[in-house]
């Protein structure tokens, strides 16, 4: 459990000043007690959780088909790779249209969410710029994302969703610059538990940094310290005085808002602490999650109504001795996932807050010997109260090597857009069509701007 005191906050840290975006509050003279005032509507509060999954997750090991023939070339195309049908755990699908399914075991605290209809997957997402295949992208006829397969370039992009190259705005830091006129403390839109990130930045917008066990401190100035106390007194006097130069009034002016704000911030949290179970031991993502949610216990407090929250889950890049390491991968996080989801709907936010994964992308059908190459394509997941669960959406692909979706070694050309993805989950959070227009320009390449797993 997370435990938070006044004294704590006191000694936030001057990289959480930086990354929060605390000089772009509309209001940033009101405090968090009359923000708390203006009352957000109980109904009308909304938040995402981006749960990106680092170096491109595998999610053809997550999802897999369990026809005899589509079986077998799953089988023949992975070798080795191929989760074998023992530790598979079918599933049934509302739509039914597509055939037999099967989880991996590895994700079993996932199943009982997914039975309940408050989780789904989305099949075969990944990074195309307008409906594409294989005869497109061998003759090169059709724009391509640049750099394909390449973690740093398809990270950005993913996270970016706004053309073929890189941007200065991440899609989250977009849609949260339209949402922050939500809540008078704009600066809590977006929320980070892993510092910076693609998806959270932009020209009018930053995330606030926190990490899993609070707000990143002050070097040298820990108000817990008996000898760096005097340290820290000093420096606020000298924060409070009068300063003469522009730049020397706008430092004190940052820092002064920053101390106010994270004492008040910190009060808040504490008060929220016991609401929060223990979360899965030495489990980082549940750690993250176990703040994100008790961030959302206190939103009330915060006056918030929109939120977008960023955690991440490393480990995923796996070239070597996937079998080994891919189970408890899952593990890790099907546990930190169910433990995250069993929070909210303790805490009565179930229809309000939507998780979701993201990843740079797929692995490759064929192996290198005992790991993946880099894919394209993936299956992910959403879980939630307003998420449409119990179901597969988009098009599950061939699992063939040399089949009509498969391109380079067993790398599947996705079926389903991340930009049609990502407008899914905006269009929740209250964008409408011009504004969904605007934070992924791409969109209007393809036919169908929502998926449907999402009340």
């Amino acid at each position: 459990m997370n435990k938070f005191t006044r004294r704590r906050f006191l000694s936030l840290g001057a990289k959480t000043i930086a990354g929060s975006g605390l000089a772009l509050g509309a209001h940033p003279w009101i405090t968090l007690g009359q923000a708390a005032q203006t009352n957000a509507s109980d109904a009308d509060y909304r938040a995402l959780v981006c749960v990106y999954l680092e170096g491109g997750s595998d999610g053809f090991s997550m999802l897999v088909p369990t026809d005899d023939a589509d079986y077998n070339e799953y089988a023949s195309s992975r070798q080795i790779l191929a989760v074998d049908r023992g530790g598979l755990s079918g599933i049934s699908t509302l739509s039914g249209n597509h055939g037999s399914l099967a989880m991996n075991s590895m994700l079993q605290p996932l199943h009982q969410l997914y039975s309940e209809q408050r989780m789904a997957m989305v099949a075969n997402v990944g990074n195309i710029i307008v409906p594409t295949n294989k005869e497109e992208y061998e003759s090169l006829s059709v724009a391509l994302p640049a750099q394909l397969f390449s973690h740093a370039d398809q990270e950005i992009q993913w996270q970016q969703l706004q053309g073929r190259g890189r941007s200065d705005n991440g899609w989250g830091a977009l849609a949260a610059n339209l949402l922050k006129g939500y809540q008078e403390r704009d600066y809590l839109t977006s929320i980070t538990l892993d510092g910076a990130n693609y998806w959270q930045s932009g020209a009018d917008q930053r995330p606030f940094a926190l990490k899993e066990d609070g707000l990143l401190e002050y070097s040298g100035l820990d108000a817990t310290n008996d000898w760096e106390q005097p340290r820290l007194e000093a420096f606020r006097r000298i924060m409070q005085k009068n300063q003469q130069h522009m730049f020397s009034k706008a430092y004190a002016e940052i820092q002064n808002r920053a101390m106010n704000i994270t004492a008040e911030l910190g009060a808040v949290l504490e008060s929220k602490s016991s609401l929060i179970g223990e979360q899965p031991p030495e489990n980082s993502l549940a750690a993250q999650l176990a703040m994100v949610a008790q961030l959302i216990a206190s939103r009330q407090e915060l006056g918030m109504r929109r939120q977008v929250f960023y955690v991440r889950m490393k480990g995923f890049d796996v070239h070597d001795h996937q079998n080994q390491n891919q189970p408890t991968l899952f593990a890790q996080l099907a546990d930190a996932l169910s433990y995250f989801q069993q929070t909210i709907d303790q805490l009565g936010e179930s229809n309000n807050v939507t998780t979701f994964t993201a990843s740079d992308f797929g692995r490759s059908l064929t192996g290198n010997g005992d790991g993946t190459d880099h894919g394209w394509g993936n299956h992910l997941m959403v879980m939630g109260g307003a998420v449409r669960g119990g179901d597969v959406y988009g098009s599950m692909p061939r699992m063939s090597v040399d089949g009509p979706d498969a391109v380079q070694n067993g790398r599947v050309i996705p079926t389903t857009a991340s930009s049609q993805y990502a407008a899914t989950l905006l269009n929740w959070m209250g964008l409408d069509t011009n504004q969904l227009q605007q934070v992924l320009p791409t969109l209007g390449n393809f036919d169908q701007h929502d998926l449907g797993f999402l009340a």
